[in-house]
C-alpha cells in the first residue's frame, strides 16, 4: 500500500506504416515512457523529415493566418513517416498556388482598410471646412502636399515659413497637413518621419469637402468588408479543397514524432519501440492498441541488464494531491515508503489545526473547488477547508467571531495552554509513524537485523521518554530498557563494523536530540492557533469598535479577506515545513527515479 512499484518494461514490435499511430496511441494513454532499447535491430533515424518540417514552417510563416484554427481529429490512416510529410506538403503546396492570387487582393484590400480608417479619424475630426482633398492627392510639380500621422502630442520643430500647415488632433492620433514648395515639404517630412510620423495615402477617387469625403469614405470601407469576406470564403472553400486540416494534423503528428521519439530502432519493414509503462498487468496497453487497430506484437519481458525502471505511485484519487509533498524532495524509491496516503490525513489536520474557522474555511473549501481543474495543485486547499470548517465548529470560530457557535472544546484564547500542548503529541504520534516507515523500509531492504539493534533501541527510548510525561515510572523504565538495548546493540554492531562504542553513543545523543528538537517544533502548531485566534479577536475588535453598522462590516469583510489570504499563506508553509522536515526526515530520501509518460501530440497550433 505505501511501497511505489517500479514501472513495467514493454516492448512493441509493430510495421513502419503503424509506427506514428502506434506512437500517438501510447502517449494517449499518459502511462507510457518511451527508452530506446534495442540489441540487433539497427538504429535509425527517422528519415529526412526535419529538412521537409523547415519546408512546412516557412509555408506556416507566411499562410498561416488562412488556415484552421480549430482543434483537428486525429489521423486513423498509417503510413510510412516520409510519404506522409511529402503528401501533406504536396496537399499544402497546392493549396498555396491556388490561393495566392486571392491571399493578395485579400492584403491589398486590408492595407487600404488601414488607410482609410485612419482617413475617416481624421475627416471625424477635421470639422465642416472646404478643405477638397481629392486637389491635395493631386498637388504638384509647383507645389507638394501630404498628410502624416504623428503619436499624439507629437511636437514639432520649426517651420519654413513658405509651408501652409492644418494640425488635426484626435484621441489616438494627430494628423498633420502641409502643403508647399517640394523641397521644403521633402525636408520636413524626414523631420516628421524622424519623430515616428508615417505618410498617410489619400485615394483618388476623393473629391468635394469633408461631409462628402466621410461619406465616400464609409462606402468604401463597406465595400471593402463585402468583398473581403467573399474572397475569404474563397481561400476557406480550397482549404476544404485540398484537405489542408488532414495535411496539418498529419504534419503536427509527425513534428511530434521528431520531437519526442527521434531515434527509434527500425528495419526495412518494422519499427521496434520500448519503454516503461505504469500499467502493471498490461491490459491497458493491449485494449489501446487493439481499438487503434495498431498492427504489431506487444511483449512485456524483464528489465533488460543496465535499465533502471522509474518508479509509479499507485495511490487512489483522494491521496494523490499529497503526493507533491514526496516529489519536492524527488520520488521515493523500490525501498522507500510513498507518505502520499499518511499525508491525505496528517497534512490536513496540521492545516486545519492552525487555521480553525468555519467561514473562512468555507472558502477556501470552494475555491479549491472551482479552481482544481485549471491548477490541479489546489485540491489541497479542498482538504484544507474542510479541515478548518471541522477546527472552526472545534474552537467555535465563525468568519472571526466567537460568539455565533458555541466551541466543543475550547476558545484558543480563553485556554491557552491545551492548545499549546495537544499538537506536542499529535507531533509524537507522526514521528513514530515516521519511525515505522524506517522500519518498514528496513524489511524491504532485508536489513531487519541492523534496524532492529539500533533503530528499535531508539524508537522503545524515545516511547518511554515520551510516555513518562504521563506515567513517569513505566515510561522510565521503558526508556532504561531502550537504553540497556541500545548499549548492547551498539557494541555488537561496533564490534561487526569496526566502529567504536563511544561513537554509538554519540550517535544515540544526536538521534535523541533530533527527536526531541522535532517533537518541540510541533508547538508551531499550537501557536499559529493562538495566533489565529488572537488576529481574529482584532479584527473583530475593530469591528465593533468602528461605531457605524457599514464600517463595522466592511471591517469583518477585508479582515476576513486578509486572513484568508496572507495567514492561510503562512500556515500553508508552516505545514510543508513540518511535513518535510521533521516528518520525511525520518525515512525519505527521494533516490527513485521520475516516471516521465510521453505527451501526446497537441492538434496544431496555427
Amino acid at each position: 500500500m505505501f511501497r511505489p512499484l517500479p514501472a513495467r518494461w514493454f516492448e512493441l514490435l509493430t510495421a513502419q506504416e503503424d509506427l506514428t499511430m502506434a506512437l500517438e496511441t501510447l502517449a494517449a494513454t499518459h502511462i507510457v515512457e518511451i527508452e530506446v532499447h534495442s540489441e540487433v535491430a539497427t538504429r535509425m533515424t527517422i528519415p529526412d523529415l526535419q529538412g521537409r518540417l523547415e519546408d512546412y514552417h516557412r509555408l506556416a510563416h507566411r499562410y498561416h493566418e488562412y488556415w484552421p484554427h480549430e482543434a483537428l481529429p486525429p489521423s486513423t490512416a498509417p503510413g510510412l513517416p516520409a510519404p506522409t510529410m511529402e503528401q501533406a506538403l504536396r496537399r499544402l503546396y497546392g493549396w498555396r498556388d491556388d490561393a495566392d492570387a486571392l491571399i493578395k487582393k485579400v492584403e491589398t484590400l486590408r492595407a487600404e482598410r488601414t488607410e482609410l480608417n485612419l482617413l475617416r479619424e481624421m475627416l471625424v475630426h477635421a470639422g465642416e471646412n472646404a478643405i477638397d482633398f481629392a486637389l491635395i492627392a493631386k498637388a504638384g510639380p509647383a507645389l507638394a502636399a501630404s498628410i502624416h500621422v504623428l503619436p499624439p502630442g507629437t511636437r514639432i520643430g520649426q517651420l519654413p515659413g513658405r509651408v501652409i500647415h492644418k494640425r488635426v488632433t484626435t484621441p489616438l492620433h494627430d494628423f498633420f497637413l502641409m502643403i508647399g514648395p517640394p523641397n521644403e515639404v521633402d525636408a520636413l517630412e524626414q523631420e516628421l518621419m524622424a519623430v515616428k510620423g508615417r505618410h498617410l495615402s489619400l485615394p483618388s477617387w476623393l473629391a468635394g469637402g469633408v461631409a462628402d469625403n466621410r461619406r465616400q469614405v464609409t462606402e468604401r470601407l463597406a465595400e471593402i468588408e463585402r468583398v473581403s469576406k467573399r474572397l475569404l470564403a474563397e481561400v476557406s472553400a480550397l482549404v476544404e479543397k485540398h484537405d489542408v486540416r488532414r495535411a496539418l494534423n498529419d504534419i503536427a503528428r509527425l513534428e511530434w514524432l521528431v520531437t519526442n521519439v527521434s531515434n527509434l530502432p527500425i528495419t526495412e519493414n518494422f519499427a521496434w519501440v520500448t519503454g516503461w509503462t505504469s500499467d502493471t498487468s498490461g491490459k491497458v496497453l493491449e485494449s489501446a492498441l487493439q481499438r487503434a487497430g495498431v498492427r504489431g506484437v506487444l511483449r512485456f519481458p524483464r528489465t533488460p541488464l543496465g535499465k533502471s525502471a522509474p518508479m509509479v505511485l499507485h495511490n487512489p484519487w483522494w491521496a494523490q494531491p499529497f503526493e507533491l509533498f514526496a516529489r519536492l524532495l524527488g520520488t521515493p524509491g523500490r525501498n522507500e515508503a510513498d507518505p502520499s496516503r499518511a499525508l491525505a490525513l496528517i497534512a490536513p489536520l496540521l492545516f486545519g489545526y492552525m487555521f480553525g474557522d468555519v467561514g473562512q474555511g468555507l472558502v477556501l473549501f470552494i475555491v479549491g473547488l472551482a479552481l482544481q481543474r485549471r491548477w490541479p495543485f489546489l485540491r489541497l486547499l479542498v482538504a484544507g477547508g474542510l479541515s478548518s470548517m471541522i477546527f472552526g465548529v472545534v474552537f467555535g470560530s465563525l468568519f472571526s467571531r466567537e460568539d455565533i457557535i458555541t466551541p466543543l472544546w475550547v476558545h484558543p484564547l480563553e485556554h491557552p495552554l491545551p492548545v499549546l500542548i495537544v499538537p506536542l503529541f499529535g507531533g509524537v504520534v507522526i514521528l513514530l509513524l515516521g519511525l515505522l516507515f524506517n522500519a518498514i523500509e528496513a524489511y524491504w531492504r532485508g536489513d531487519v537485523g541492523s534496524w532492529g539493534r539500533v533503530e528499535a533501541a531508539v524508537l522503545t527510548l524515545y516511547v518511554g521518554l515520551t510516555a513518562s510525561l504521563l506515567h513517569p515510572t513505566a515510561g522510565l523504565a521503558l526508556a532504561a530498557f531502550g537504553l540497556v538495548w541500545y548499549l548492547v546493540g551498539g557494541a555488537w554492531e561496533s564490534y561487526s563494523g569496526g566502529a567504536s562504542l563511544l561513537t554509538a553513543l554519540g550517535h544515540l545523543f544526536e538521534s535523541v536530540m533530533q527527536l526531541a528538537i522535532n517533537t518541540l517544533s510541533f508547538a508551531r502548531v499550537g501557536a499559529f492557533a493562538l495566533g489565529h485566534a488572537g488576529l481574529s479577536l482584532a479584527i473583530v475588535t475593530i469591528a465593533d469598535v468602528s461605531g457605524h453598522p457599514i464600517a463595522g462590516f466592511v471591517v469583518m469583510v477585508v479582515g476576513n479577506l486578509l486572513v484568508i489570504i496572507l495567514e492561510g499563506l503562512v500556515v500553508s508553509v508552516q505545514t510543508t515545513r513540518l511535513v518535510l522536515f521533521e516528518f520525511f526526515i525520518r525515512f525519505l530520501r527521494g533516490e527513485g527515479r521520475v516516471f516521465r509518460p510521453l505527451a501526446p501530440p497537441s492538434s496544431p497550433q496555427t
